[in-house]
């Protein structure tokens, strides 16, 4: 099928209501009265035979007004130069009359038609020039729309691959630690369930902003079945929405989960005179002018067991704790064993943004680096990660 734009003339300097269009109308009417006159003497009886012509092109290039000016032109031109008696407008003929009225109301005729035709060109013209523009739009948002999954999937494979490797370490690293089979397993689910919700948090996709400290905590202890409340075992005390770097998420679940993991075996969580105080706050370091987390975990009332007495739990936890996250995140930590309870400090970077990015860089951030999968998986395996 053609395309009808192609039969749209566009002259700027003869566009519709311009004067150009109008000087147009009368060098048009101009030739065609030159070559009436040079022929009328060999065809008599045909006066207006060069002007319906000049009248169509001049009607389709410049519009309207400019062939209305044209039929003017060419019914003054013929009356004076064609039709006897010539060099006057007088008209003696009764025949020329009705030539005359007959070629004002032919031209009339192909202005109108053609005006009809214009504003339809001209129509078909801009919806043709829209329906473009919105199929580049689209075929633009289709083919970023395609990279941006060829991006996620990429980095979906990349997450995949860590995971499975944490997860295997973490399944060797809780074997060895475990004295039967019952230990194994409950361990080592608790801690795939940790990583699941670290991961839920961090793909939230519909949620325009980071994962906070408090929404990670609170995750944590529901996930205990521990409620924060007045008067009982647990105390949090802390603002909302610090929010974390996404590559701080998952280390720092597993080291709270840790923490209450030993709590609830040994700690203030166990024990009905204990209770467990966790802080929280930011602080913007001067000298670097980036803001930091500093959390303290405090159980207190617990009543300890000797100095002498043979260490409980794996040491996994302090080992995340002391090693993993100062090496990771350049962490400052620490981890007492005091007379009434554990009593742990972690200081690590926080996220300078709230709001989270495009979804698929998003992914590229929340995801932990190699160099991440390996210390997790030093930890995992209870060795010495520097």
């Amino acid at each position: 099928m053609p395309n009808l734009t192609s039969l749209y003339i566009d002259i700027p300097a003869v566009r519709p209501g311009t004067i150009g269009a109008y000087a147009f109308a009368f060098l048009c009417t101009t030739i065609a009265t030159a070559v009436g006159v040079a022929i009328n003497p060999y065809l008599e009886g045909v006066p207006f035979v060069t002007f319906p012509p000049v009248v169509i092109v001049t009607t389709f290039i410049s519009g309207l007004g400019a062939g209305l000016f044209c039929i003017v032109l060419s019914t003054a031109s013929a009356t004076f130069f064609v039709l006897r008696p010539v060099w006057s407008f007088y008209v003696e003929s009764p025949t020329d009359v009705v030539e005359i009225l007959v070629f004002i109301f032919e031209a009339l005729f192909y202005v109108l038609l053609i005006t009809g035709m214009r504003l339809s060109l001209e129509r078909y013209r801009e919806l043709n020039h829209n329906l473009e523009r919105r199929v580049e739009e689209r075929s633009a948002a289709l083919r970023e729309s395609q990279d941006r999954l060829v991006s996620v999937v990429a980095e979906l494979q990349h997450r995949t691959r860590n995971l499975i490797s944490v997860v295997g370490t973490i399944a060797k690293g809780t074997l060895r630690a475990s004295k039967t089979f019952d230990d194994f397993s409950t361990a080592f689910q608790d801690r795939l369930e940790v990583l699941g919700r670290a991961q839920g948090l961090l793909l939230r996709g519909h949620e325009n902003r980071r994962v906070t400290f408090d929404e990670l905590i609170n995750t944590e202890l529901a996930a205990q079945c521990i409620q924060a409340e007045e008067n009982g075992l647990v105390t949090l005390d802390g603002p909302k929405g610090i929010p974390l770097r996404s590559r701080t998420v998952q280390s720092l679940a597993m080291a709270l989960h840790e923490l209450m993991t030993n709590a609830a075996k040994y700690g203030a969580l166990k024990q009905p005179n204990a209770h467990l105080t966790v802080r929280w706050r930011q602080e913007t370091f001067a000298e670097s002018g980036k803001p930091w987390l500093h959390l303290d975990w405090k159980e207190s009332g617990v009543e300890m067991p000797p100095l002498d007495a043979k260490p409980q739990g794996s040491g996994q936890g302090r080992e995340l704790i002391e090693r993993v996250l100062p090496y990771q995140f350049d962490a400052r930590t620490t981890f007492a064993m005091e007379a009434d309870g554990v009593h742990c400090t972690i200081s690590l970077p926080a996220s300078e943004h709230k709001a989270a990015a495009h979804p698929s860089r998003r992914l590229a951030r929340a995801d932990t680096d190699l160099s991440d999968v390996n210390q997790l998986t030093a930890w995992a395996s209870g060795r010495h990660c520097c």
